[in-house]
């Protein structure tokens, strides 16, 4: 890599609850060369987890900032702001009643600040520190003239409209905004991807790639604090160059973690009532002292195999408490380890059920029993009564071996700085969903309904509206830079606007709808369409009630797999850009 021009790499994982960053020189060899940040501002010492920050952030009056370590408790600080960018996607079974919590309050935001606007803030300290331990090691004046390339980690269930709020926040941050001396970039890679190049790569730097061969399916169950990815990888080549693919589409939902102090929260509010839920949020959120020990208590869960009792002191006065659960002389919650299984297990359960629909799918993709390796990584894969629960559920089989890395939180975010280091990549992604755009089509009687239909004015004979061509299927394969071509036609006269706007829309079902108006269609946003320098008059015409109209034809591309990590559109006639390369995302909330 001698002979490349020297740019620095910045992997960075913002996570609903933590957050991590690594970065690398270009110039450097490989993994072993990764710098994990793990001197994070505030009482970081104070805690074990250090390789991260908390994903949290307060204000005050004055209009300042304290964020990560910083947040003490008592503030009045906003957390899993991140799942907050996603409030597009419709709710599955799996996904851990959001609804419910954001009914109790617990997804709030300042009154004045979006989700995207409070990411950005928490997202600008995230920032500003990478640049000072780079410069640490660097100084100021070589990183003023050397260009970042930040490579965040997503979700793969992210939808479109969430990668591009991510986008929006880290940019609101400043990252990717010097643009004097040096051009930064910022481009978007899927957690789980992240995951598998880290943690296939470290098999092979170490001299342990015949812990993973070729013909290998390896499950990468993403389980952080927000959402729990899961994602299918067929090993091709392991030396002297790893390469692999994805196997089937790969699944998730938002039930990470957190869904066990959502559990928590919910049984507080049912024992204690307004003495809990009319509470200073400051002494029950995130990061306040009540909600800390709950996270060590949380954590440690599974290690004793004693039923015991734990205890979190909070100065509330319920009435006529259980004392089963409050000590109201010592006010004190006192909770169970059966209450603890009672939050882990539907949250384990939920996980479980999608990696054995998720094995299930690549078995069936493969026509064998692909599957022989699941590796547990992010923040959740650290806790061992989830480690249990895998390996009670796959290992006595004894053909699946469950595997959890050293240091499981650092594998996503130091994947990412790989990607920009080696160009490490799947060598194909499948699509998460199907793509489309509504669409006419000649009307056929005793089939369509007389309501949608119209006489096309090129045609003059009967249409009807309403229909979907899916352009892309849930499920195909997208290489780098997959490009869906497509011919489309307008039917134009010359006072028609000739800039409009064409909506994309998406289904998550394995069958797409043949109708724009079933239920499991949903719009991901509109693409700006403008034929204003268009010469109409080169096209066929015919006469329609006395107009001539034109039948405008134009080619239409939906870029998928682009570093940026988004969805890209462009249209054209004859050659001319006609279409902008972006798209205005819908940003009507669904939970």
């Amino acid at each position: 890599m001698a002979d490349r021009i020297e740019k620095i790499i910045v992997g960075v994982d913002y996570g609903t609850t933590f957050t991590g960053a690594s970065f690398v020189s270009t110039q450097a060899r490989g993994i072993d060369d990764i710098v994990l940040i793990h001197s994070w501002p505030g009482e970081a010492k104070h805690h074990e987890v250090v390789l991260k920050t908390p994903s949290r952030i307060a204000y005050d009056g004055a209009g300042n900032r304290r964020w990560g370590f910083q947040v003490k408790p008592g503030m009045n600080s906003y957390s899993w702001t991140k799942l907050l960018l996603d409030t597009g996607s419709r709710l599955t079974n799996y996904d851990a009643d959001l609804e419910g919590a954001t009914a109790l309050g617990m997804f709030r935001l300042p009154e004045d600040k979006d989700a995207v606007e409070v990411a950005g803030d928490f997202l600008s300290g995230v920032y500003r520190h990478i640049l000072r331990c780079i410069a640490q090691q660097r100084t100021e004046e070589a990183l003023s003239i050397t260009p970042l390339e930040f490579w965040f980690t997503v979700p793969a269930i992210w939808s479109d409209e969430a990668k591009h709020a991510t986008l929006e926040a880290a940019r609101c941050a400043g990252f990717g905004s010097r643009r004097g001396r040096v051009q930064d970039t910022i481009c978007l890679i899927p957690e789980p991807e992240a995951a598998a190049i880290a943690v296939l790569r470290r098999a092979t730097a170490d001299g342990l790639g015949f812990l993973v061969k070729p013909d290998d399916g390896v499950l990468i169950c993403d389980c952080g604090g927000g959402t729990v990815d899961i994602t299918t990888y067929l090993v091709k080549e392991v030396w002297p160059t790893l390469k692999f693919e994805e196997l089937c589409t790969g699944i998730g939902a938002k039930c990470g973690s957190t869904a066990i102090d959502r559990k928590f929260y919910n049984l507080m509010g049912r024992l204690f009532g307004k003495a809990f839920t009319d509470f200073p949020r400051s002494k029950t959120a995130p990061g306040s002292e009540f909600m800390n020990k709950f996270e060590v208590i949380k954590r440690d869960f599974g290690y004793d195999s004693e039923n015991t009792t734990h205890e979190l002191s909070l100065n509330i006065k319920p009435v006529a408490p259980d004392p089963a659960y409050f000590n109201a002389d010592e006010n004190v919650v006192v909770i169970s380890d059966e209450d603890l299984r009672g939050f882990f297990d539907p949250v384990i359960e939920k996980i479980l059920a999608l990696v054995h629909q998720q094995i299930n799918a690549a078995n069936r993709q493969a026509g064998r029993d692909a599957i022989n390796r699941i590796i547990l990584v992010g923040g959740f894969g650290n806790s061992e009564y989830l480690r249990t629960a895998f390996r009670n559920s796959f290992d006595p089989a004894g053909n699946i071996a469950v595997t959890v890395p050293n240091n499981a939180q650092a594998a996503i975010v130091q994947g990412a700085a790989l990607r920009g280091l080696e160009g490490l990549q799947a060598l194909n992604r499948r699509c998460r969903r199907h793509y489309g755009f509504e669409s006419i089509r000649p009307f056929r009687k005793g089939f369509d309904d007389e309501q949608n239909a119209f006489i096309h004015r090129y045609y003059g004979t009967k249409y009807v509206g309403g229909h979907m061509t899916w352009v892309v299927g849930k499920g195909q394969i997208l290489g780098d830079n997959f490009t869906s071509d497509h011919r489309r036609y307008r039917t134009l006269d010359e006072d028609d606007d000739m800039s409009y706007f064409k909506t994309i829309y998406s289904c998550d079902s394995d069958i797409a709808p043949s109708r724009r108006d079933h239920d499991d269609v949903r719009k991901v946003g509109k693409v700006h369409i403008d034929l204003e320098d268009v010469d109409i008059t080169q096209f066929p015409w015919n006469d329609y009630m006395g107009e001539r109209v034109y039948h405008v034809k134009y080619d239409w591309k939906m870029i998928f797999g682009a570093r940026e990590g988004v969805l890209k559109f462009e249209a054209y006639v004859d050659g001319q850009a006609v279409g902008k390369t972006s798209i205005d995302f819908n940003k009507e909330p669904r939970w």
